[in-house]
């Protein structure tokens, strides 16, 4: 008898541990389950700006490639040993100052071997001359001493010429760029020695299409970037279209001009050019980093106030027969009916100018788009304007 007492006890016992630990986890999962049902998520945090009505000149972008007005690679006539260079890397030149001098001993004893046999012969022919004149002579042996004479002179000259040639001027005035050359290196005709680039003006060489060229003409204002100036717009002429269309490429050759002030701009550097087609024109625009480029299309996410049609939560449940309200053991927070949202626009994009695009369909002036914040975001997701340009 005893002994079914204790079983009964200990069977009673576990009955009410296990009932415990079973309805606590009942009532644990129900409360979960509760929370996770009264749960609004809080809005996004965006940075926004507004669209803005600015007045625009209508251009044609193209790429381009800035050229020296005056721009060589000197090299050499004449082959020979480098025996003096009278420059340094980087240095401004004038025309006609001496870069590099070849040696030129052996021209220079030529040179003075024919000056002495032109003198003998310069001797020669005006003795001559007199008998001839007197006809002690015959023609024959006059022509000789006259042609000889004149081979003398041509001697002496080509040496001259070639003496010449081992003294490396510079054409015309500007900065050099780094040598490529050494004191007593042996260099040959056609051989690198420096770049020369006059620098105080230059161009900008460019291509457009074909049926772009009626909106073209000389004294044409353009607009350019490069790279090395990030966003700073610098301004140039058209001064020649060229005279026939690449039968290739169907493009056609535009060239333009600029007053290099500063000299920071360098030949050889890429250039994004806008060529002014009409001016003031009024136009929508929105920062570029609004804009969300995709397969289906570009598009920016425009931040209005509109019904958030959020489902109210729950905050009561049932366990055992009980109702519980959450809301009396944690806060829950109860949604607007209203509130600020986002709606993905498709839109139709114009020029860029800066930092900025033109926005010809999609997008009214005013009307305030997310500028970062983008990746989070869906239709009608519910947001946050953090930061908000004036």
């Amino acid at each position: 008898m005893r002994k079914f007492m204790y079983t009964a006890i200990t069977l009673l016992t576990l009955s009410v541990v296990f009932g415990a630990i079973f309805g606590w986890i009942e009532f644990r999962d129900r409360m979960v389950d509760g929370f996770v049902a009264a749960y609004v998520p809080p809005p996004v945090g965006v940075e926004a700006n507004p669209a803005l009505e600015e007045q625009w000149d209508i251009t044609l972008a193209a790429v381009g490639t800035v050229k020296a007005v005056n721009g060589v690679d000197i090299t050499t006539e004449a082959n020979g040993l480098i025996k003096e260079i009278y420059f340094a890397s980087g240095q401004e030149v004038e025309e006609g100052d001496v870069l590099i001098q070849l040696d030129d001993d052996v021209e220079q004893a030529n040179l003075k071997s024919f000056k002495a046999q032109y003198r003998l012969a310069k001797i020669n022919y005006d003795r001559d001359s007199r008998l001839m004149r007197s006809n002690a002579i015959s023609r024959t042996d006059f022509d000789k001493v006259e042609a000889q004479l004149a081979d003398m002179k041509a001697q002496m000259e080509r040496t001259e010429a070639i003496i010449a040639q081992k003294k490396i001027k510079a054409p015309f005035s500007g900065r050099l760029g780094i040598r490529q050359v050494n004191v007593g290196e042996y260099i040959k005709s056609g051989d690198d020695i420096v770049t020369l680039q006059a620098l105080d003006e230059l161009l900008i060489e460019f291509s457009v299409p074909e049926y772009q060229t009626p909106k073209l003409y000389v004294g044409q204002k353009l607009r350019f970037t490069v790279t090395a100036f990030g966003q700073r717009v610098f301004e140039a002429t058209v001064t020649s279209i060229n005279a026939k269309v690449d039968e290739t490429t169907r493009n056609i050759q535009v060239q333009g001009n600029f007053e290099n002030e500063t000299g920071a701009i360098l030949p050889g550097m890429f250039a994004n050019v806008s060529v002014v087609l009409e001016q003031q024109q009024s136009v929508v625009t929105v920062p570029q980093t609004s804009v969300s480029y995709s397969l289906y299309g570009d598009s920016v996410f425009v931040v209005s106030e509109q019904d958030l049609n959020l489902k109210t939560p729950d905050t009561t449940i049932k366990v055992f027969g009980l109702e519980i309200d959450l809301s009396k053991i944690h806060k829950i927070d109860i949604p607007p009916e209203r509130g600020l949202a986002v709606s993905r626009r498709y839109v139709k994009l114009g020029e860029r100018q800066g930092s900025r695009v033109a926005i010809v369909e999609g997008v009214e002036p005013g009307e305030l788009v997310v500028t970062a914040g983008q990746l989070k975001l869906n239709n009608g997701t519910r947001v946050e304007v953090i930061e908000q340009a004036p």
